[in-house]
């Protein structure tokens, strides 16, 4: 592999968390969740805010939330280009939370393909993750 890939991928990364924060604004933790397989390109984010977890569509914003999903999805080819140009294997999936308050930022990278191994689908999966936080959050919240 060569040097500057972590750099790169990195930069790719938080680009991913500055496009959600200038969607959302004022929050307190951003997820983004990116999938990509060669007939699929995916991007999409949910927040912590006002103490709740809640869905891009459920967030009060000036921006369209087509054109900020588009943006996401274009970016997965930047992606894959930095995978390409430094010779790593291309994740099919990234989960990315990042803590606004602290600074805490965690990813998560998965290279197996889940859409064919389970018969799954990236939206799927996205809405799985989601639920899972939002019932999380709301239990833990009681």
């Amino acid at each position: 592999m060569k040097e500057g890939f972590e750099d790169a991928f990195m930069d790719i990364q938080s680009d991913y968390i500055s496009l959600c924060l200038e969607f959302a604004g004022s929050v307190e933790k951003v997820y983004a969740y990116v999938y990509q397989s060669p007939q699929v390109r995916m991007f999409n984010a949910f927040y912590l805010v006002g103490g709740a977890i809640k869905s891009a569509g459920e967030i009060p914003t000036d921006v369209d939330v087509d054109e900020f999903m588009q943006v996401g999805r274009d970016d997965v080819d930047r992606l894959l280009a930095v995978c390409e140009e430094y010779g790593h294997a291309a994740p099919h999936e990234l989960r990315m939370v990042y803590d606004v308050e602290s600074g805490h930022y965690d990813a998560t990278y998965g290279y197996e393909d889940y859409a064919v191994k389970r018969k799954t689908s990236c939206t799927q999966e996205f809405m799985n993750w989601f639920l899972a936080e939002r019932a999380a959050h709301v239990s833990s919240a009681s």
